[in-house]
């Protein structure tokens, strides 16, 4: 299959190139849908607008989403140079990228923030319980439950699309969500858990491990294994990650990062 790609005009990085038909990079990825299913679920099934620039084999490449700001690297940059050229001039931000290009990033950026993750995959199913019979977050308690949720700058707008495209699981006492888990994302394969969370009175009763069997059951009855990205010093969730038979297949990097001074 031909892959065809336009030059960078007045590009001094010869490594990469813009990529006009998306199509063979995206095979290419499908690959290892479980390792690149964030950038694919990003730049091939979210918003668009992302410029998305690689190799000539497609190893390595960048997505960049001019009117954010926002960058997604993708494969091997041990050896792909930086596109220096191609990035915003007032900083910007990087989401679930590879710690490589990170690195490369860090000598020339004041890094003002950064949430190293490892990159979980749920098991394949977790059998018939209690848990599959867990309703879903309501649209009408997304204000209440969104303000747990730090990552976002956004929470309650991002958390009520979620919900409203996604499955989510919820565990209530006497009509109040105490715990939940939603997706942020669905892909052919993948399903991407996230924003989980449970209130500090409810926590120790196994209601974390609910929601989340939860869904990785109903993604297992759509042919679709569960992925969840942890942060790194989140030592309860990697802890109950582990006890539930999830295994780290890579790492991924969100990262802040400003011109230096």
């Amino acid at each position: 299959m031909l892959i065809y790609s336009v030059p960078i005009p007045h590009c001094m990085n010869q490594n990469l190139s813009r990529v006009a038909n998306f199509s063979p990079l995206k095979k290419k990825l499908e690959d290892d849908v479980i390792g690149n299913s964030s950038f694919i679920a990003k730049v091939f099934h979210g918003d668009g607008e992302f410029k998305v620039f690689a190799t000539q084999n497609h190893e390595a490449g960048v997505a960049i989403h001019e009117s954010r700001n926002h960058l997604i690297f993708f494969g091997d940059w041990t050896q792909t140079e930086l596109p220096f050229e191609l990035l915003p001039n007032a900083g910007f931000f990087v989401s679930s990228s590879p710690p490589e290009a990170i690195e490369r990033l860090r000598p020339h950026y004041e890094v003002t923030g950064e949430w190293p993750c490892w990159h979980y995959l749920a098991p394949e199913g977790f059998g018939p319980g209690d848990w599959d019979g867990l309703d879903p977050i309501l649209p009408e308690e997304v204000p209440s439950i969104s303000k747990y949720w730090t990552l976002s700058e956004e929470p309650a707008r991002e958390m009520a699309e979620r919900v409203r495209k996604y499955d989510s699981a919820c565990v209530r006492v006497d009509g109040v969500p105490v715990s939940w888990c939603g997706m942020h994302f669905e892909i052919e394969g993948v399903g991407n858990l996230g924003f989980a969370h449970t209130l500090e009175e409810h926590r120790r009763k196994g209601y974390a491990a609910l929601v989340t069997k939860a869904l990785v059951n109903r993604l297992a009855a759509r042919g679709r294994r569960g992925t969840v990205h942890v942060i790194k010093d989140n030592a309860n969730s990697i802890a109950l990650c582990q006890s539930m038979g999830f295994q780290v297949v890579g790492e991924l990097t969100w990262a802040e990062f400003a011109p230096r001074a």
